[in-house]
C-alpha cells in the first residue's frame, strides 16, 4: 500500500524507511523519537515518513559514513 500527502509526496512506513536508510526498523524509530528523523505518528504506535525527509536522511547519512571512511575510523551512523 502506498501513502501520499496531499501534495502528492509519498509517505513511507518504518520499515520502508529502513531498508532505504540500511538500518534496522529500531533504528528508525529510535531516530524519530529523538528528532534524528523526521516523522510524525499516525495512533498512538504508527510512525509515518515522508519520502524527501528520507531521503535527506540517507544523504547525511551517506556523507557521515564517507568522512568516517575517509578519516579512517568507523561511523557512528547518525543521520
Amino acid at each position: 500500500m502506498h501513502w501520499v500527502t496531499a501534495d502528492g509526496e509519498r509517505i513511507l512506513s518504518v520499515h520502508s524507511a529502513a531498508i532505504r536508510l540500511g538500518v534496522s526498523d529500531r533504528t528508525v524509530r529510535l531516530w524519530a523519537r529523538t528528532g534524528r528523523l523526521r516523522g510524525f505518528k499516525e495512533g498512538p504506535k504508527i510512525w509515518r515518513f515522508r519520502e524527501t525527509d528520507v531521503e535527506a536522511a540517507r544523504a547525511r547519512l551517506a556523507s557521515a559514513r564517507r568522512d568516517a571512511a575517509d578519516a579512517g575510523g568507523g561511523s557512528d551512523d547518525d543521520p
